[in-house]
């Protein structure tokens, strides 16, 4: 069974992720980093969202990717990936199955998804594990990237033991939702647990706003290049 990706088609969005593919990118080029926990700074951020878009940019540079769906809160109903699985994170944490009964091969090329697994009710105890280890170590000598996907920062203590585990964390705001109360929170929460932090992404925001800070983020979809490059030419050709 492969468990279908949505593939994003909006260019706009793509170009914010290639920024986020490449910034991972040059970090295992300079220090090897290889596994990431993705975690809002509060619920409903995206940062499930994110941690899709980022895995499959990943997959698409052609570099084996798994995503990890560390929420073991939350029921499966209410996930994106998981509908169709049985086996998860949770039963190899507990010693119920080996790694390659929970890995899932996807419709993207190179990405795989090994789901939260059971319900648990207590993920904290299981995250601080050492077969927690074992699988973080396990999945970083098979694949190029591990991508975890974790609850909120301010929401559970899940997302502090992998941001901490995890060679770096990137964290993720909603724009005009995300409290600057609850991003310093985070923020904080991550020092304090001296976490590799990386960044924060800004999720939801609006067109009007990204296009004021990317100017250019349509430069070659619009073909200004080409016409630039045109009008060069000319130029320098009446010039001659």
């Amino acid at each position: 069974m492969k468990l279908d990706i949505y593939k994003n088609k909006d260019y706009k969005l793509n170009d914010a992720f290639d920024q986020t593919v490449m910034n991972i990118h040059i970090q295992r080029e300079k220090k090897g980093y290889k596994t990431f926990a993705i975690c809002g700074c509060e619920p409903g951020d995206g940062a499930t969202t994110v941690a899709i878009n980022l895995a499959a940019g990943l997959a698409a540079s052609g570099w084996k990717t798994v995503l990890v769906d560390g929420d073991m809160r939350k029921k499966s109903m209410y996930k994106r990936l998981n509908e169709d699985t049985t086996l998860g994170l949770s039963n190899y944490l507990n010693d119920q199955v080996k790694m390659d009964e929970i890995i899932y091969e996807t419709t993207t090329e190179y990405l795989s998804y090994v789901p939260c697994g059971d319900l648990t009710n207590n993920p904290v105890r299981l995250l601080c594990s050492s077969k927690m280890d074992d699988a973080k170590k396990e999945l970083a000598e098979k694949y190029d990237f591990v991508i975890f996907d974790m609850p909120a920062i301010n929401a559970a203590m899940d997302a502090n033991v992998m941001a901490v585990k995890a060679d770096a964390c990137i964290l993720v705001v909603a724009s005009g939702e995300t409290s600057k109360k609850g991003l310093a929170a985070a923020v904080n929460t991550l020092k304090e647990e001296e976490a590799n932090l990386l960044g924060v992404i800004v999720n939801k925001t609006d067109m009007d706003e990204y296009k004021r800070y990317r100017k250019d983020y349509d430069y070659f979809k619009k073909e200004r290049f080409l016409q630039n490059a045109k009008r060069a030419a000319k130029k320098n050709k009446k010039n001659k």
